[in-house]
């Protein structure tokens, strides 16, 4: 097998993506293999192996042991070297082979007896398929990005592997991993932890500059990984070596070339009447450009000892865009520097710095916008969006003994999320005013929800590797996460008004209809949750041909009030992980494997913040008797009763979660089939089934707990139950047990009781995702490359998971799925991130030397439609408005209204390559959505609106014409151009 053919047939493996992890989140790689001897086949103990990293000159070496077998682990990523020597035998050489990160690189040697001084290149074989590995992963690196395009964002990678989709736009730019919600995968840079613990929406990102590489992990994920449901997306970025070089590039998205998505048109014209205008969604005057450009530089302080890589980026953003009533004016102009230094203590002992500071400020204001006669009018106020932060990791690692490997790494990042209002007061010097029906804004007010966020997350983490034998490699590890979050938000000037039926410009207010609605809301503290976890793991070689991992990962979950006191204690949740590998013809070719795994999510600090601070959020309707010149009303008789969600009391921990709770966990199961063709073709078949074992939720206790109290102490009552307004953190479905006074110092006394679930009327939490993903990859060749995919999957239940696409809700752990017996009527169908086909297609062909064509597409099936209303006969849940599965006043079952529509499109690319004697110029053009495909990929599900009270006093609703209509559609069609030169 000569050495272009072992190449390609490790690459193939790439194209597979498997790999075995050595250190979780530590992007480390390593090299086994076995020598033997060639002519009888005999393993060879004894043998000296060498390997030498050829950019950073790392050397290392090892002997073989008595069934010939040898390991190199802890292995910086890079292009190695191998030499192999044993008196007697010929010497077996390796000249350049690569070793990714978390991966095994399989390096087989045959020596031949006799000849010393003759050198051989041609014994050693690299296996295809690393046999004794169960994940389920693609790996994408620089040289992938720099053929297919490929936006510039962690997302896009992410939709690059099986069983992923796209997430709801409303929640940013994320993915959807294997039925789960965006909001439950976690994100690791050089394993430091940069996922948004609020609400786990997304994480930290970097100019694609820094990066190396991705790992996408879509499931069967080893015990070392944890606080998951859905994938892991580990990024490795890029290191020094002890050839300096350095470089510039710049990206420039033009707004003139970006296409605009259709603007949407009220078919009602009562609705038209009502709001003012015919437009519903406005893309008309939709604007976005970036320019991105970055200056980079790498190499050796100390040559083989001490290496940098440091980055410059600066970004510029302008983005302008119109909503119905208000125009949006935003610009950012930010600067990232990053670094990675390694120092190589010693071949065998390295440490590594990573650092950068992303900090951004999108700088924001909003004006009056008549669509109609397309008119920007007055300003309605600035406001600043922040968003990153500062991050440090220090990682040590090192080979203790020959069987025995160390990691540690301590990590800090922070994070900001806050969103300022212009001037002295960030929170807001002017209250909220507005038009429930046309959206039109009244004084500059700037946001309607400023909020000042701060976060912060420690972490500590420590590995050890121990080769006991030949057939069993123990790993285990803790790790401990400390997370900190400072919170002050509230309605802008502390109150929003927000009118209806009061005429065009509040010009009618002595109109007998005129209403307004006052709102509070305000919630300040400093919260803190904490994470830690222990695991051990066997990596057991049962025969020759079959690998078994069988771990076990210990979760804690600690999370704290605004008092310091703790509410949330989970301990000894055990998540067994099990994975086995069939090399089938035992020649590395082909494998069956199969992986069992149970994960648990830790509960979001945004719960901490939503129940278990003293947050005040109350709704009272009046009639309006005068308006005031600054727009605030003159408040007559209330309409209704106040509906208050939280009260702005600090409760006792003990009342407000269950005392028998269990954290949200899946237990998934995978069985799949790899096959190497030939040197460049592949294909494989996996079959998944993802089942939600737990959910955390806060309901509303208080008819349960009512009926309760009545049944058990002869007709009393819970006078803490107003009907919405007692919110528990728990299990769906399951009884709830708390520590309260239910009548405040009445007859009922402080005792300790358990509320029985059937009292309580909920359904168990149910999620479950069943799919087939069907890949065939061509390896690249110097010509051209390829990689398919075909995935059927199907989710179904009655629980998204961390948040809810339907409604946008991105209120991790405290979505209204389960606020009222009422909202789940009918909650059980297929949920939204049920994508039942989706085909993936990349590619990339070399037309002529230096010039490189690539394609990126993608098509994927509709998403379930549903149609909310308000509860026919829940008045509780009705006070929540259009949440309840309701159409034409009747229950209907989530998913009933039919799907949205399919979607595809294409993405090409065009690179040229112009090299020089000193350098090296890169000229590309990358068009995204070539055919401007403009499906919609959501709809307004909301299918009532506000009219009035019933006889009972619950709100009812009556149709609303704008259902049905477009919200979101496909990105429009952009392009992207880029230089970039490197020394």
């Amino acid at each position: 097998m000569n050495y272009r053919k072992k190449l390609t047939a490790l690459a193939v493996a790439a194209s597979l993506g498997v790999a075995l992890p050595a250190f979780a989140q530590e992007s480390k790689g390593v090299i086994v293999g076995t020598s033997v001897a060639s002519s009888s086949g005999q393993a060879l103990s004894g043998v000296e192996v060498t390997i030498k990293n050829l950019e950073t000159g790392l050397t290392r070496t090892v002997t073989t042991g008595s069934d010939g077998s040898y390991t190199f682990p802890l292995l910086p990523p890079g292009n190695y070297s191998l030499e192999a020597k044993k008196d007697g035998y010929a010497v077996v050489q390796e000249k350049q082979f690569s070793v990714r990160p978390t991966g095994r690189t399989s390096l087989d040697l045959a020596l031949e007896e006799g000849a010393v001084e003759r050198i051989s290149v041609t014994g050693a074989r690299m296996s295809a398929i690393d046999v004794s590995s169960s994940e389920s992963q693609i790996y994408v690196d620089q040289d992938f990005i720099a053929k297919v395009p490929v936006p510039r964002d962690v997302a896009s990678i992410a939709l690059l592997a099986p069983g992923t989709v796209a997430g709801d736009s409303d929640f940013g730019n994320l993915a959807s991993f294997g039925g789960a919600s965006v909001g439950e995968n976690v994100y690791y840079v050089n394993g430091i932890n940069v996922t948004n613990f609020r609400n786990g929406l997304g994480g930290s990102e970097l100019p694609f500059e820094m990066y190396e590489s991705f790992e996408v992990k879509t499931g069967g994920y080893s015990a070392e990984f944890g606080r998951s449901t859905g994938g892991v997306v580990n990024a490795r970025t890029k290191s020094g070596s002890n050839e300096f070089k350095w470089g510039a590039s710049a990206y420039f998205e033009p707004s003139s070339l970006r296409a605009k998505s259709p603007d949407v048109f009220r078919t009602s014209q009562a609705d038209i009447d009502e709001a003012g205008t015919e437009y519903y969604q406005v893309f008309k005057r939709d604007e976005r450009g970036e320019t991105n450009v970055n200056v980079w530089a790498s190499g050796a302080f100390i040559e083989d000892k001490l290496f940098f890589f440091g980055i410059v980026n600066q970004k510029q953003r302008q983005r302008d865009y119109a909503e119905t009533a208000t125009f949006y004016d935003r610009e950012g102009d930010d600067t990232l520097l990053g670094t990675k230094i390694d120092w190589y203590i010693t071949d065998n002992h390295i440490l590594e710095l990573t650092a950068w500071d992303n900090t951004e400020e999108l700088e924001s204001e909003k004006f009056l916008y008549s669509p109609d006669e397309d008119n920007v009018g007055a300003s309605l106020g600035n406001y600043t969006l922040e968003r990153g932060g500062s991050t440090f990791g220090l990682q040590y690692t090192g080979i203790v003994t020959d069987d025995v490997t160390v990691s540690a790494q301590y990590s800090v990042n922070k994070a900001s999320y806050s969103n300022l209002n212009e001037g002295a007061n960030p929170l807001g010097d002017r209250p909220v005013v507005y038009d429930r029906f046309t959206g039109v804004e009244f004084g500059a007010f700037g946001l309607f929800t400023p909020s000042i966020q701060e976060d912060k997350r420690t972490a500590l983490r420590f590995d050890v590797e121990w080769y006991v034998n030949a057939d069993h490699t123990l790993t285990f590890g803790i790790d401990d996460e400390d997370l900190e979050a400072s919170e002050n938000t509230q309605r802008a000037g502390g109150v929003a008004y927000r009118y209806e039926n009061c005429g065009d410009n509040l010009d009618q207010p002595d109109n007998a209809d005129c209403l307004v609605r006052e709102e509070f809301y305000i919630n300040q503290g400093d919260f803190e949750t904490q994470s830690s976890a222990y695991y051990i793991e066997d990596t057991w070689t049962v025969t020759d041909t079959i690998t078994a991992r069988i771990g076990l990962r210990n979760e804690t979950f600690e999370n704290y009030n605004k008092a310091g006191e703790k509410f949330v204690d989970v301990s000894d949740q055990w998540a067994p992980r099990l994975g086995l590998s069939w090399d089938v013809f035992g020649d590395g070719d082909s494998k069956v494997f199969a992986n069992y795994g149970r994960y648990f999510l830790p509960v979001a600090t945004n719960t901490n913040i939503r129940l278990a601070g003293d947050e005040l959020y109350t709704r009272q309707v009046y009639e309006v008797t005068d308006i005031n010149a600054d727009f605030t009303p003159v408040l007559g008789e209330k309409v209704g009763g106040l509906t208050v969600f939280s009260d702005g009391t600090l409760k006792n921990t003990a009342e407000t979660v269950n005392a028998d709770l269990d954290p949200m966990y899946q237990d998934e199961f995978i069985l799949g089939y790899q096959q190497v063709l030939n040197d460049s073709w592949s294909f494989g078949v996996k079959a998944t089934y993802r089942d939600l074992g737990s959910s955390l939720e806060d309901i509303a206790i208080d008819k349960g707990f009512n009926d309760f109290i009545e049944s058990e102490f002869e007709g009393q009552s819970c006078t803490l139950c107003s009907g919405f307004h007692y919110y528990v953190l728990t299990n769906p479905g399951n009884d709830v047990t708390i520590s309260t006074d239910p009548d405040g110092d009445g007859p009922v006394p402080f005792d300790t009781y358990t509320i029985p679930a059937d009292l309580l009327g909920y359904p168990e939490a149910e999620r479950q995702y069943a799919a087939v993903d069907f890949t065939v990859d061509r390896a690249w060749d110097d010509v051209w490359q390829m990689s398919f995919t075909y995935t059927w999957s199907h989710s179904w239940g009655n629980n998204e998971g961390f948040v809810r696409s339907d409604n946008d809700q991105d209120d991790s752990g405290l979505t209204t799925n389960f606020d009222q017996p009422g909202l789940t009527d009918g909650g059980y169908g297929d949920l939204p991130n049920d994508r039942r086909h989706a085909v993936k297609l990349t590619g990339a062909y070399q037309v002529f030397e230096n010039f490189t064509l690539g394609t990126n597409f993608q098509w994927y099936s509709g998403r379930p439609k549903n149609s909310f209303g308000f509860h026919p006969t829940d008045v509780f849940a009705s006070y929540y408005e259009a949440e309840s599965f309701v159409k034409d006043g009747q229950l209907v079952s989530r998913g009933s209204e039919g799907r949205t529509n399919n979607i595809w499109s294409l993405d090409l690319s065009a690179k040229y390559l112009i090299e020089m004697d000193s350098a090296d110029l890169t000229f590309r053009a990358d068009v995204f959505n070539v055919f401007n495909n403009d499906k919609a990929t959501q709809e307004n599900e909301v299918n009532e609106r506000f009219a009035g009270f019933g006889d009972m006093g619950q709100y009812v609703g009556v149709s609303d014409p704008e259902y049905g209509l477009a919200t979101s559609f496909q990105t429009p069609r952009f392009v992207r151009f880029s230089v970039e030169v490197t020394f």
